[in-house]
């Protein structure tokens, strides 16, 4: 089954902070984890199959309604390149083999401090957890009128994730 994904690996080197020459596979792994971690539990997850179904069939959003295209552009997309940024910003430095996991080294680049790690990736939560909150209050805000699978969440069960009220303990949680 292939992945969907809600932003492109490409897009989000164009609106993101993440060089256009990082990984392709991790940042990938990166937008999977970010969708499955916060984007579902924030929309709930009747709302986020139907974004993956709108993104799968049209890639352009040409033929989405303007209401969608506005959660995703608008809303959906900047939560997911901020929260993506914060994440690979962890991944691009540390390396799994088959012998160690330790931190990749590049020549043409210092590598900052710890204090300076530090302050980079708080900035950088701090980002995504303000993309969040906007997102959950516009979504919360439209009490189902425009995007009716939103208030559907409320009562679904079984496999579905209870959506998010807040987006703080989903952000908090997935953050540590």
């Amino acid at each position: 089954m292939a992945t969907n994904y809600l932003i492109s690996v490409e897009n989000l080197k164009k609106k993101g902070l993440i060089h256009q020459n990082t990984d392709t596979k991790i940042l990938g792994t990166a937008i999977v984890r970010v969708q499955d971690m916060v984007i579902q539990p924030a929309t709930g997850s009747p709302l986020f199959r139907a974004l993956l179904l709108l993104v799968q069939n049209d890639p352009t959003g040409a033929s989405w309604s303007a209401d969608y295209r506005t959660l995703m552009n608008d809303y959906i997309v900047p939560a997911m390149v901020a929260a993506v940024d914060y994440k690979a910003a962890l991944l691009q430095k540390e390396k799994i083999t088959n012998k160690t996991t330790g931190h990749v080294t590049d020549e043409n680049i210092t590598t900052a401090t710890k204090a300076e790690i530090i302050s980079f990736r708080s900035e950088l939560q701090s980002d995504a957890d303000f993309y969040l909150q906007r997102l959950i209050g516009f979504l919360k805000d439209d009490c189902g009128t425009l995007y009716p699978e939103y208030t559907e969440a409320i009562t679904r069960t079984n496999h579905d994730l209870k959506k998010e009220s807040t987006g703080i303990s989903v952000f908090k949680t997935w953050m540590t």
